[in-house]
């Protein structure tokens, strides 16, 4: 009897392996073709979910240089977030200031927002400088932000510029930040689960799922991304490849 359950057992593991290949390779073809082939990201083709998470963990990390803190941020304020010598919040885009390295210290109103908290994973180097989670904010939503998660909010407290603090349909405390950086909020944090093995709690996932398809990709996105790669020798493939967001059930 206990051969028979065990034989029993073992087919149906078989089975549900079959299933979720089957599930994962049916997924692939209805993304239909990508829209241009990199050699790195071939290795990820027709797998899904914690194995695709791990391939891409590995992708993520090869060639990537650990920038110091105070080069991230030189890179951060003179070109990736500069725009014609001007330098925005992220969280409240009308918030700007020209730029010049003397105006860096004492006095100047913007600030380095880590999309994934410092106190959260985000202490040490390289997740503490990689560019891919690094934006300009001002001062001041970077304090309101703090180390908050992110959310749709019910209940405001505050706002400024278009991001909110307050609640969640949960209660809890979070952030909602400008829709203008919604889907890039999104896909930094989705970069940073990979990069670093980190879990994203499920109902911030799903929030972040909404905001990456409501908001997709944008040339401004590509160009970053492109410089990122220059600077710091890895890409963000959630930017390359949108459609990979949808092949992961669980960040």
């Amino acid at each position: 009897m206990k051969v028979f359950i065990k034989i029993i057992f073992i087919l149906f593991l078989m089975q549900a392996n079959v299933f979720a290949e089957s599930s994962c390779a049916t997924k692939w073809r209805n993304l239909g073709s990508m829209s241009h082939s990199l050699q790195r990201y071939l290795r990820v083709k027709n797998i899904c979910h914690d194995e695709l998470k791990h391939k891409l963990n590995i992708i993520t990390q090869k060639g990537h240089v650990a920038l110091t803190y105070k080069m991230a941020r030189i890179w951060l304020f003179h070109r990736l977030d500069n725009v014609n010598g001007m330098v925005c919040s992220f969280y409240s885009p009308a918030d700007c200031k020209p730029y010049s390295e003397k105006r860096q210290g004492e006095g100047f109103n913007l600030n380095t927002e880590h999309t994934w908290p410092q106190s959260q994973g985000a202490k040490e180097l390289p997740a503490n400088s990689d560019l891919h989670h690094l934006f300009v904010t001002s001062k001041l939503t970077n304090s309101k932000r703090a180390n908050l998660p992110f959310c749709k909010v019910e209940s405001e407290f505050w706002s400024h510029g278009g991001s909110l603090q307050g609640i969640d349909m949960y209660s809890q405390d979070c952030f909602e930040p400008v829709d203008k950086s919604k889907g890039d909020v999104a896909r930094a944090l989705f970069y940073f689960s990979v990069r670093y093995d980190y879990e994203i709690e499920s109902d911030v996932e799903v929030v972040l799922k909404q905001w990456h398809k409501k908001f997709p990709v944008t040339s401004a996105n590509k160009i970053r991304n492109s410089q990122i790669l220059d600077l710091q020798g890895n890409s963000n493939p959630f930017i390359e490849y949108p459609q990979l967001v949808g092949l992961i059930r669980d960040f």
